[in-house]
């Protein structure tokens, strides 16, 4: 998901002395910018861009040249307009192509997704991919939705089992926290394609990473199927069952 939002109008306001403002949202932070003629003394129009109610940037032209104009007036509205809309448009530029984290794409993803946005989900995925070739994360989703949105079955499942693969070389041991999201993905995109087996499979490989995913417990109640745990006497939850699991699931190979 992209996080900026739509920017204010800008808003002439009266007094003293003339002013142009407008406030833009961009991944998450406010930016204020603020063009005011300091008055005819100074013959000066200055343009800055406030960030937590401090200057990061600022801009001034001399107007001295169009003093004695007869349409004075117009002309100075004209060319504090004209400098505020470029001020704007050069911080929305620059802003926009500041490269974002991982967790700022899986961040807006989620929201996307919790807002059922599922095509503009994937297109931000597409762009995170640019930026983050080969990202276990990024690959994963991408996989997921290009599967459920285009039907690209086949490539969605290689591309989610290559993130699992990608993410097994990559991350150290004891960080398996990290896998049932992928194991997820994998699981609705073989659901989407109509081959429950394999969807099963992948839910509980996410289960031996975590026995108590809600995500994947929920996923597998939807379908009816509940594996016991390898010790009947303990919870899911013991340590010795989750141990148990690991092993199953590298056993089976999946």
């Amino acid at each position: 998901m992209d996080r900026m939002k739509k920017e204010d109008d800008i808003k002439p306001t009266s007094g003293p002395q003339k002013e142009l403002v407008t406030n833009v949202v961009i991944g998450g932070k406010k930016y204020l910018v603020l063009t005011e003629d300091l008055g005819v003394e100074k013959h000066l129009i200055t343009t800055r861009i406030y960030l937590g109610g401090e200057i990061i940037s600022s801009r001034k032209i001399d107007y001295r040249n169009i003093l004695n104009d007869q349409d004075f007036d117009k002309k100075l509205g004209e060319l504090m307009l004209r400098q505020h809309e470029m001020v704007v448009n050069i911080l929305k530029t620059e802003k926009t192509k500041e490269k974002k984290t991982l967790s700022d794409y899986l961040y807006e993803v989620e929201t996307l997704l919790q807002r059922k946005k599922f095509k503009d989900a994937l297109k931000l995925l597409n762009t995170g991919l640019e930026q983050l070739p080969n990202e276990p994360f990024l690959l994963s989703y991408y996989g997921c939705l290009d599967a459920i949105l285009n039907k690209n079955y086949a490539y969605g499942i290689e591309t989610c089992s290559k993130a699992i693969e990608i993410l097994k070389k990559k991350t150290p041991f004891g960080q398996e926290f990290f896998y049932p999201i992928l194991f997820l993905n994998l699981g609705r995109t073989y659901l989407a394609a109509g081959n429950k087996k394999e969807a099963i499979e992948a839910f509980y490989g996410g289960l031996a990473f975590d026995y108590e995913n809600k995500s994947l417990l929920r996923e597998i109640k939807k379908l009816g199927m509940r594996r016991k745990p390898a010790v009947n006497f303990l919870p899911r939850s013991h340590p010795l069952n989750k141990y148990i699991g690991r092993i199953l699931h590298k056993l089976r190979g999946t």
